[in-house]
Parts: C-alpha cells; sequence; structure tokens
C-alpha cells in the first residue's frame, strides 16, 4: 500500500510538471531565453536577468503584474554618419563611421541605455544609441583629428582609427557596452569646402604621373632589358658560332691529319703491295725461268740421250750389217781378185755409197725427233756422226751427193718404207 501511494505521488509531481511547462509554453507563461539575448523581468520591487552568460535562461512570466525588457548580446552595427571634423589647420570635413559594439556589462547597460517594451525589434531605442554614439565620435574624433592634417588622414586612414578607438575603449564601458570594431568608411568635404576633392585631383593627377612615369620606367626597362638581352643573345650566338667554327676547324684539322696518316699508311701499303708483287713476280719469273731452264735442260738431255740412244742402236744395227756386209764383201773380194782395178773401185764406191746413206739416215731421224736447227758457218765446227758441220763439211757433203748420183726424196722415201716394214715386223 505504501509503494503504491508512493508511486502515485511520483507520477503526479512528473505529470504536474510536465503539464506546468507545457501549460506554461502554450499560453507564452513559461519563456526560455536564447543564447544571443538577455531578458530583464521587473516582478514588483525585483529586477532579474536571465542570459545564457549568467546560467539562467528560462523563466515564469506572471501575467499583468510582469514587466520585460530584451538586450541583444550579439555585435551592434551601429552607423555613425556626418561627423563634422576638423585638422589641425582647421580644414573642415566629414566622415562617416561604422561601430560594431556588443553589450558587455548587462546590468550596467539596462541602466545607461534607453529600454523599450518587448514589443520593439530591440529592447532600446536604437537611434538614441546611435545619436548618442555621434556625440562621442565627434568629441573623440576632434581631439584626435586636430593633431594631424587632412591630407595625412587621407592617406592613412588606419592611423584615424586607431586613434579614435583608443579614446573610445575609454568612454563605452562606461555605457555597459565595448567597443568590437571601428571601420572608417569614408572622408568627405563639408558643405562648401572642396579639400578632399582637391587633395583627390592631386592625388589623381600624381597617379597619373607616376603611372605615366611608371610605364615609361618600365618601357625604358624593358627597352633595355629587351636590347640586353638581343646583346647576350647576339655574344652568346656569336660565342657559339666561334665554338662551332673553331670545332668544325678542328675536327677538319683532325680528319686532313688523319687521311694525311692514312694517304700515308695506304701508299706505303700499296708500295710494299707493288713490291710484294714486283718480288713475287721476280720470284714467279725467277721460277719461271728456273723451270724453263731444268724443263729445257731435261728436254735437252732427253733429246739428246734419245738421240744418242737412236744413233747408237742404228749404228748398230748398220755396225752388224756392215760386219756381215764386210763378211760378206771379203767372201766376194777373194771372188774378186780376178776383178781389175776398175771394177774394184766401183765397188769400193758402192760400199762408201751404203755406208754414207746408213749415216744420214740415222742423221735425218735423229734431227727429225730432236728438232735440232743449226747453222754451218766458220771452222773447226765440232762433228755429227763424223761430219764436219762447218762450211767445208757442207761443201765436201754437197759435192759428194752430186757426184754419187744420191737422190734424197728417193732416199727419205726409201727409209719411210724401211720404217713401215719395221713395224710390219
Amino acid at each position: 500500500m505504501n509503494y503504491l501511494m508512493i508511486a502515485g505521488i511520483v507520477c503526479a509531481v512528473v505529470i504536474g510538471y510536465f503539464l506546468r511547462h507545457i501549460l506554461g509554453g502554450a499560453l507564452g507563461l513559461y519563456r526560455v531565453v536564447p543564447v544571443n539575448e538577455a531578458h530583464i523581468r521587473i516582478l514588483q520591487n525585483s529586477k532579474n536577468i536571465f542570459s545564457a552568460r549568467d546560467g539562467r535562461s528560462a523563466y515564469w512570466v506572471v501575467p499583468f503584474i510582469t514587466k520585460l525588457h530584451k538586450l541583444p548580446l550579439c555585435n551592434l552595427a551601429i552607423p555613425v554618419n556626418d561627423i563634422k571634423l576638423n585638422d589641425k589647420n582647421m580644414a573642415k570635413f566629414v566622415c562617416d563611421i561604422m561601430c560594431f559594439i556588443n553589450i558587455h556589462d548587462i546590468n550596467l547597460a539596462v541602466e545607461r541605455l534607453i529600454l523599450t517594451d518587448t514589443s520593439a525589434e530591440l529592447g532600446f531605442d536604437f537611434m538614441k544609441l546611435s545619436e548618442d554614439l555621434r556625440a562621442i565620435m565627434e568629441s573623440v574624433g576632434r581631439t584626435v583629428t586636430t593633431k594631424q592634417t587632412i591630407l595625412d588622414i587621407y592617406m592613412n586612414r588606419q592611423m584615424l582609427d586607431q586613434a579614435i578607438t583608443k579614446e573610445v575603449e575609454q568612454v563605452f564601458p562606461k555605457w555597459g557596452i565595448e567597443l568590437v570594431d571601428l571601420e572608417l568608411k569614408d572622408i568627405k568635404d563639408a558643405h562648401e569646402s572642396t579639400i578632399i576633392a582637391d587633395i583627390e585631383r592631386k592625388i589623381a593627377a600624381e597617379i597619373r604621373r607616376d603611372a605615366e612615369i611608371r610605364v615609361a620606367t618600365t618601357t625604358k626597362e624593358a627597352e633595355l632589358a629587351k636590347a640586353e638581352a638581343e646583346e647576350i643573345y647576339r655574344k652568346r650566338q656569336i660565342e657559339k658560332d666561334q665554338q662551332i667554327g673553331m670545332a668544325e676547324q678542328f675536327k677538319n684539322q683532325e680528319i686532313a691529319s688523319k687521311e694525311k696518316e692514312a694517304n700515308a699508311i695506304r701508299i706505303e701499303a700499296i708500295r710494299r703491295l707493288d713490291v710484294g708483287h714486283a718480288e713475287i713476280e721476280k720470284q714467279k719469273m725467277e721460277q719461271l725461268a728456273q723451270g724453263q731452264k731444268l724443263k729445257y735442260t731435261l728436254e735437252a738431255e732427253g733429246q739428246a740421250n734419245q738421240i744418242m740412244s737412236v744413233g747408237k742402236a742404228d749404228a748398230d744395227i748398220i755396225r752388224i750389217k756392215k760386219e756381215a756386209d764386210a763378211a760378206g764383201t771379203l767372201k766376194l773380194a777373194e771372188a774378186l781378185k780376178e776383178f781389175n782395178d776398175v771394177a774394184i773401185n766401183v765397188k769400193i764406191l758402192d760400199i762408201q755409197k751404203e755406208i754414207m746413206i746408213a749415216k744420214f739416215n740415222a742423221l735425218a731421224q735423229a734431227i727429225q725427233q730432236a728438232d735440232v736447227k743449226w747453222i754451218m758457218s766458220g771452222a773447226n765446227a765440232q762433228k755429227f756422226f763424223g761430219l764436219n758441220l762447218d762450211a767445208e763439211g757442207g761443201a765436201n757433203l754437197q759435192q759428194f751427193i752430186q757426184e754419187s748420183g744420191l737422190d734424197l726424196e728417193k732416199l727419205t722415201a726409201l727409209m719411210g718404207s724401211i720404217k713401215k716394214d719395221k713395224k710390219q715386223v
């Protein structure tokens, strides 16, 4: 029983809590403060601030007896235009400034700023704050600008920004706000003043002059750079051509030197080749001469041996025949003892005729086989088969042929028939 009561009480509390917030939210009695806002609730004689900075972001509103105000906690851009200032030479000009502020001290801002009700977009009078900041900026700005010339301010706006920011940072905390940033938007002439316009024309003229000078200088530098580059290029090209020419000349010299050496080597080789060919031809001729000499010697020796063999054989044949004839002749002489001297001489001539025919037959065969030619002239010539081979021997031979009535043609025909008979035998 006790547990059920406890559970019922807990459920009732939870349900009551949720119904309270649900009904409060639905009816606008329970409110949650956004993180970029601060709500000031005034109830009876108390003031309560609710914001995420303080860790209190929700509260209840009692109808009819609660007063609410809102303050934005985000950065606010407050334009402050047409601030009239003077430089140290009392030259008048006007500037436009944009202030970026943030509510730093909520309690102090609630007291110092002119608050509005929650029906307004902002929780304070924005225009009134702008006018208040204008007064502050004019005071601070005059203090700063009277220390500078308008030309310095125009040329160096950042310096004016820094000076105004430094002065404002000491004033804004007293309002419960802090300066986040300050931008000097524009500097322009005051009414019936042309100082800024004159400065702009002067600066524009200087800019045009500097631009023209810069263009001329740049053009000149470009032309000089181009000329220098062209000069460097031409010098390098000349050096390159010189190097190429020197290299080409050196190459030609090397080629000529190598060709000279090659020609010398080739000429020497040709000379040695010609000498070798000449030596070879010489040796060849010598070998041919030796061979011809040996050939002729061997041929001559062979022919001579052949002639000697043939002559010896023929001589042996003739000797044998003659010995036989001699034997017959002896018998014939005995038979002819009764012949007279004339008959004997005739017989002797017949015998000598046969002997001469046999000698010349052997001589003809030897000459035909040996192909020997000679000129019979002079005296004391060598003998050939017992005949002197000189003019006198030839004359004797011619006289013998004429006196003996020997016919050489018939003798040649007879020898041919004898050879045939020998071959048949």
